[in-house]
């Protein structure tokens, strides 16, 4: 039994040694024809210079380490790595290469231990086309012109009040009183009631006037809104040119008063910009009275109108109706009636815009064509805007404007259609987002144009005060230059300045131009010290205006320096003092001839405000 048993035992390890010798002589078969085809096939210089090792050498003194096949290990180390071929770039590619390498780890175990993480280590490229024209861009601001921020009269509390009160020398009394309301509607109600009065060393020379303005915007719909100004002014002067200090007559027989009441009514919409069609009508009613000596009434109907084709293109239809009675006391009464339109064609561009169009006008029964051509471009990659045009402007005299001109006219006895045809350039600068000036040179072809001289037919001046004839020019061509500079610093400083000069070269009924001021400069300063002091001051420089006195020589006025300064001191919420200077130089010019002005005139007071919100 117990050889039996030897003999089995020899037998299976007679089997166990013979099958491992098969496998081992297999093995090494296997391994020579790997390394024969391997030498077949060479490897290039290239690829071989760039192997890696696929497998790390592991530490040989692991408990349980598994044996290594020598010959699979010198089979994977002597694998090509193929090489990425890039295709050829472009001059200018953009090359993004991410700071972020992720990683792909080998959760293989061997003997019970993690391996060891394998590092990509290649740089990914990325290569982008990019077109030549958009690697570089210039960045151009906008021509934009900085104000200062000033509350608007209009943009109130739920409810505003203020009462502002002054005094001064030459007797000068002022009072105001402001109130708005804005209701539950976002409507908008303000008035304003004023008054105040002067008188000077001269028994006729006083001044006085009131004010009374109101103003609304009603919302009537969800896209327009209407805008209503009701108006009553009376403005009382008397005219002390030439009268003696020593008179005893009634200040009556001086007096120069004009009362005008007038409507306003406008049709707004609401975002005009988003709109294909756009139309805002404007009607206006005035009444104007020189006391004793003449009474106007004008209505007129502008309504500009277009309709955008597109971001580039947009049609004008814009209209303009005018009519006037005007009637002298004790006189024949006349009419005027104007009727325009204005077709044009509206073409915008980036940096160039065009209006092209006509304007034919009915003027009294005759009809007129006229040009309208404006030309506006901006040169590339500069702060420079021309703009060119050619264009007339027809309009109805008022007594309104004529006596703001010259407060001592004598109604004239027509007031006839004026019009203007200007051929213009001008140059815009955006020197920098704080400076901005501009400069226009300009023909112009006047018709009807009213100059102002001493009346020939006051026989006695000394009883009635000097008065002045408008003397409408049938023709008169003249060279206009005009300039504006302004200065802004952030929200706290404002400095405007602007120049106007005038030459006539052709004037045909008139021996000169009287009346008319051949240069002027205006310079204004709003100066924000901090939030409760404001600083303000203006000055006006002029040549004197040529005039002529009856049948004697023509002689030219003085020029002239006028400055003037004001300051407001916030004391709290509610009270605020302020006060005013005018002609600080106190300069003795006359900007009519015989008509003297005062000295330094000094006003000052007290402003109360109550709100409720």
């Amino acid at each position: 039994m117990k050889s039996l048993i030897r003999f089995g035992i020899l037998c299976i390890a007679l089997i166990c040694f013979s099958n491992q010798s098969i496998a081992q002589k297999k093995s090494k078969k296997k391994a020579k024809t790997t390394v024969s085809s391997k030498k077949k096939k060479k490897p290039s210089k290239k690829s071989s210079s760039k192997k890696r090792p696929m497998i790390k050498k592991r530490s040989t003194t692991a408990k349980y380490a598994a044996p290594i096949n020598q010959a699979k290990l010198v089979v994977l180390n002597e694998m090509p790595v193929k090489t990425i071929q890039l295709d050829s770039v472009p001059e200018k590619v953009i090359n993004i290469i991410s700071a972020f390498k992720p990683q792909l780890k080998n959760i293989a175990k061997i003997g019970f231990q993690n391996a060891t993480a394998l590092v990509d280590t290649n740089t990914v490229i990325l290569a982008y086309q990019v077109p030549s024209q958009n690697l570089s861009f210039q960045y151009q601001p906008i021509a934009l012109v900085p104000r200062a921020i000033k509350k608007d009269s209009l943009m109130v509390d739920r409810q505003t009040a203020n009462i502002k009160i002054g005094m001064g020398n030459y007797f000068n009394q002022l009072l105001q009183i402001q109130a708005g309301l804005t209701d539950r509607k976002e409507q908008q109600h303000h008035i304003i009631i004023s008054n105040e009065s002067i008188e000077g060393m001269h028994p006729v020379q006083k001044w006085n006037s009131t004010i009374l303005n109101y103003n609304n915007a009603l919302s009537i719909s969800k896209k327009q809104n209407l805008h209503t100004q009701i108006y009553f002014n009376q403005s009382n002067r008397y005219r002390y040119g030439l009268v003696p200090d020593t008179t005893k007559l009634p200040i009556h027989l001086f007096d120069q008063k004009l009362t005008v009441a007038g409507v306003n009514l406008a049709l707004v919409q609401k975002q005009p910009s988003n709109r294909t069609f756009y139309v805002a009508p404007i009607l206006n009613f005035n009444h104007s009275n020189l006391v004793n000596q003449a009474n106007l009434i004008s209505i007129d109907l502008n309504s500009p109108f277009y309709y955008t084709l597109n971001d580039q293109i947009k049609l004008h239809t814009d209209l303009l109706i005018s009519y006037t009675q005007y009637q002298i006391n004790n006189g024949q009464k006349s009419q005027n009636s104007i009727v325009q339109l204005d077709p044009s064609i509206e073409i915008k561009k980036s940096k160039f815009k065009l209006n092209l169009g006509v304007r034919p006008t009915l003027s009294n029964g005759d009809f007129a064509l006229y040009p309208k051509i404006e030309w506006t471009n901006k040169l590339r990659d500069t702060n420079f805007v021309f703009t060119a045009g050619w264009k007339t402007s027809i309009m109805n005299n008022q007594l309104v404007a004529l006596m703001n001109q010259n407060h001592w006219i004598a109604a004239p006895t027509t007031l006839p259609i004026s019009s203007i045809e200007s051929k213009y350039i001008q140059v815009s600068v955006t020197a920098n987002k704080r400076l901005n000036y501009s400069f226009n040179m300009a023909l112009n072809d006047y018709r009807e144009l009213p100059f102002f001289n001493q009346s020939k037919s006051s026989i006695h001046p000394k009883e009635e005060g000097l008065k002045f004839d408008v003397l409408f020019e049938k023709r008169a061509i003249a060279i206009e230059l005009t300039g504006d500079l302004s200065y802004q610093l952030s929200d706290q400083l404002l400095w405007k300045n602007h120049f106007k000069y005038i030459q006539f070269n052709l004037i045909r009924e008139n021996e000169q131009a009287w009346g008319i001021l051949p240069f002027e400069l205006n310079s204004q300063l709003n100066w924000f010290m901090n939030k409760k002091m404001q600083f303000d001051a203006s000055g006006q420089f002029w040549t004197g205006a040529k005039t002529k006195a009856g049948s004697g020589n023509a002689y030219q006025l003085n020029n002239t320096f006028v400055l003037n300064a004001g300051i407001q001191y916030a004391i709290n919420d509610n009270w605020t003092f302020w006060g005013k200077g005018e002609n600080l130089l106190d300069q003795q010019y006359q900007r009519w001839a015989n008509y003297p002005s005062l000295g330094v005139q000094f006003i000052a007071g007290i402003q109360y405000k109550f709100s409720k919100k």
